[in-house]
C-alpha cells in the first residue's frame, strides 16, 4: 500500500489522492515518468516528485522512521506491509494506570519469529536496546498508554516508527479492547487466558511480589499472548484497510485469516 500513496507529500489530501489514482496514477512509479515527461507540470507536482524521489530512497534504505515523519498519523497503517519484517509487537502490564503513580512491571515484545518478556527487577532494561534493533513498533492502544508509560520509565525512549492498530481498527468497525477485537476477528488464545484482563494482571504482579512464583508466569504467558495476537492483527488491519481504497486483497500470511472479508 505504500507505494500507492501521495498522501506524505507536500500539498496532497485525500482528495487529490484519490483524483491520481482516477487518472491512472496508482503508484509512485506511475506518478515519476509521467512527471518527468512535462506531463504533470507546475509547483505542486514538482514537489510530489521531489518527495517521492525520497521515499524511494527511504524505501530502498529500509527507514519506516522516513514515512512516519511524513505520513498523516492516521495513516501509519500503510507503512506495515512494506517494513513488516522490521517490526517489534509491544505490550506492557503495569501496576495501574497512572504514569505518575504506577510502573511497568512487564514489557512483551515479539519480533523476528521470538518473544521475549522484560521483567521489572529482572531485566527491564534492557528492553530499548533490544527494541533497538526494530525500527517499527506496533502496538494497540499504544500512543495512549504504552509509549506514554515507556518514554516515562526509559527517559523520553521513543520509537522510530509506530502504527498503533486501535484507530484504524475502528475505522473497520472493530471497537473496544483488544481480546474483543481478537475474538470478532477469528483470533484466538488459549481458554484459561480468554477473559482475563488488565485487572488481573495488576493481581498477578501483585500475588508475584508476595512470592507466588506461579502468578508471574500467569502474568508472561498473558503478556506474550498479547503481543503475539499483534501479528495477525496487523496484517488483518493493513490488508482491510487497503480493501476500502481500492486496492487488491490478499489472504493473510499468518493466522489463516481472511483479511479481504468484512469487518
Amino acid at each position: 500500500m505504500l507505494q500507492h500513496t501521495f498522501l506524505h507529500t507536500r500539498g496532497v489530501g485525500p482528495a487529490l489522492e484519490s483524483a491520481l489514482w482516477r487518472d491512472g496514477i496508482g503508484t509512485w512509479d506511475d506518478f515519476l515518468p509521467r512527471h518527468a515527461s512535462g506531463a504533470l507540470p507546475g509547483a505542486r507536482y514538482d514537489a510530489i516528485a521531489e518527495t517521492l524521489a525520497s521515499s524511494r530512497s527511504a524505501l530502498e534504505r529500509r527507514e519506516p522512521a522516513f514515512f512516519a515523519r511524513t505520513l498523516p498519523r492516521s495513516e501509519s497503517w500503510r507503512m506495515f506491509e512494506e517494513f513488516a519484517d522490521l517490526a517489534a509487537y509491544v505490550d506492557i502490564e503495569t501496576t495501574g494506570l497512572s504514569r505518575d503513580g504506577d510502573q511497568v512491571t512487564v514489557v512483551a515484545m515479539h519480533a523476528g519469529g521470538t518473544t521475549r518478556t522484560f521483567v521489572r527487577g529482572r531485566d527491564l532494561e534492557d528492553f530499548p536496546a533490544a527494541v533497538a534493533a526494530f525500527p517499527l513498533v506496533v502496538t494497540f492502544n499504544g500512543a495512549c498508554f504504552d509509549l506514554p508509560f515507556l518514554a516515562s520509565t526509559f527517559r523520553g525512549w521513543a520509537p522510530g516508527a509506530h502504527i498503533d492498530l486501535r484507530f484504524p481498527l475502528k475505522r473497520l468497525g472493530f471497537a473496544g479492547g483488544l481480546k474483543r477485537i481478537e475474538g470478532e476477528a477469528g483470533i484466538t488464545r488459549a481458554s484459561h487466558l480468554r477473559d482475563v484482563d488488565g485487572f488481573q494482571a495488576v493481581v498477578w504482579w501483585s500475588e508475584y511480589r508476595a512470592g507466588n512464583q506461579r502468578s508471574l508466569e500467569l502474568l508472561l504467558e498473558y503478556a506474550r499472548a498479547d503481543v503475539e495476537n499483534l501479528r495477525p492483527l496487523a496484517e488483518l488491519t493493513a490488508e482491510r484497510m487497503a480493501g476500502k481504497l481500492g486496492f487488491a486483497r490478499r489472504q493473510c500470511r499468518w493466522g489463516g485469516l481472511d483479511c479481504g472479508s468484512g469487518g
